[in-house]
């Protein structure tokens, strides 16, 4: 009676604690610190504003250096990952970048894209709740592989507008045939 009742006890110990953003906040930043720095990957953190910001290639080349940064969100309750693909177009292609960010938005599953014309910049965002990898430390390393390689795609559709001036849908289509591939190619080798 005396191990059930220390058992009950425990567990509302722990719903308490799961409850409270607050700790899921400091034990999730704790978790992306150790990631980074088990990662060896040059990064800098901002533990005021807890985001921790690096630099990836984003094609085999290593021509393409794009901007990450991962953020524990205490307001929204949320680990977002953020990536900028352009941070200055030209502003006569908004509304065709516009058209572009839309598609990809109706299309991608877990991620956003924003365009702010104001400043002519471009990110794609992804979030999880803090509860996820509070639970499950491993999920830091999925969301940042699945939004690394969502990234490539995206900055691939952003470059074919932005630098070859090509039509947003036609971009569409020849990135569906891109991810149809991908897919077919990693089945076969499953």
């Amino acid at each position: 009676m005396i191990k059930k009742y220390k058992e009950i006890k425990e567990d509302i110990k722990k719903y308490r604690k799961l409850r409270n953003v607050h700790n899921r906040v400091s034990t999730v930043w704790l978790s992306l610190k150790r990631y980074y720095e088990q990662s060896g990957c040059n990064y800098g953190t901002y533990e005021s504003m807890k985001f921790i910001e690096t630099t990836y290639a984003i094609n085999e080349k290593h021509q393409i250096y794009k901007k990450f940064q991962y953020h524990v969100d205490e307001k929204a309750d949320l680990l977002k990952s953020l990536v900028w693909i352009s941070e200055g177009f030209d502003s006569d292609k908004v509304k065709n970048i516009l058209i572009l960010s839309s598609h990809l938005n109706t299309l991608m599953n877990g991620g956003l894209v924003r365009v702010d014309p104001n400043n002519c910049t471009i990110s794609m965002e992804m979030g999880i709740s803090l509860l996820v990898p509070y639970l499950y430390e491993d999920e830091i390393h999925t969301l940042c592989v699945k939004h690394f390689n969502l990234s490539k795609d995206i900055v691939w559709a952003f470059n074919r507008l932005l630098i070859f001036d090509e039509d947003p849908v036609f971009i569409i289509i020849d990135l569906m045939k891109k991810v149809d591939k991908q897919q077919n190619k990693t089945q076969k080798q499953n």
